[in-house]
């Protein structure tokens, strides 16, 4: 099984799948995890140390030069990583942009919407909402769960909808 969770930074995405790994054996891929591996390069290159926080900003600026330079890139090192998981695992995806949606419905990705409000984060430099690609157009959800109440309503409509993906309503 594929699921890939859509919606905007700090929704919920990868809260969702700490919370499904709970019960079930899960590899999240990244389709920025280049990305991430360029933040680290440079901000040890500066000196500078980052602790578990992300830099939007440089993010955003690393994910539009290298769609520029190389359409492709991103999502052939993201499908080289989904054909290492092998089936025993559910694959997860928690960064797809509407560029990205065509190559991961094609990949038999299920599409799960968080529905819910941005909660904090200790970001070290916020994504700019200007440059943003996530919602430029909209991606079409199979599912949507809410995540608007406790952390333990969110867990619960999560398994909910695991139970009902696993039979196939």
């Amino acid at each position: 099984m594929k699921i890939c969770f859509i919606a905007p930074s700090g929704y919920g995405k990868s809260t969702a799948i700490k919370i499904l790994s709970e019960r079930y054996p899960i590899k999240n891929i990244k389709i920025g995890e280049p990305l991430y591996t360029l933040q680290e390069k440079f901000y040890k290159f500066i000196g500078k140390e980052m602790k578990s926080e992300q830099d939007g900003e440089l993010l955003q600026f690393l994910g539009a030069k290298i769609r520029k330079e190389n359409p492709t890139f991103l999502l052939e090192e993201f499908s080289k990583k989904v054909k290492e998981c092998g089936e025993d695992y559910i694959i997860t995806n928690d960064d797809c942009r509407p560029p990205d949606y065509e190559h991961l419905k094609n990949e038999g990705f299920i599409f799960v919407e968080i529905v819910g409000f941005k909660h904090d984060r200790n970001d070290h430099t916020p994504v700019d909402n200007k440059n943003s690609l996530e919602w430029q157009n909209p991606i079409i959800c199979d599912f949507k769960v809410e995540n608007l109440k406790k952390i333990e309503n969110f867990r619960e409509n999560l398994f909910n909808l695991m139970k009902k993906l696993k039979m196939g309503e």
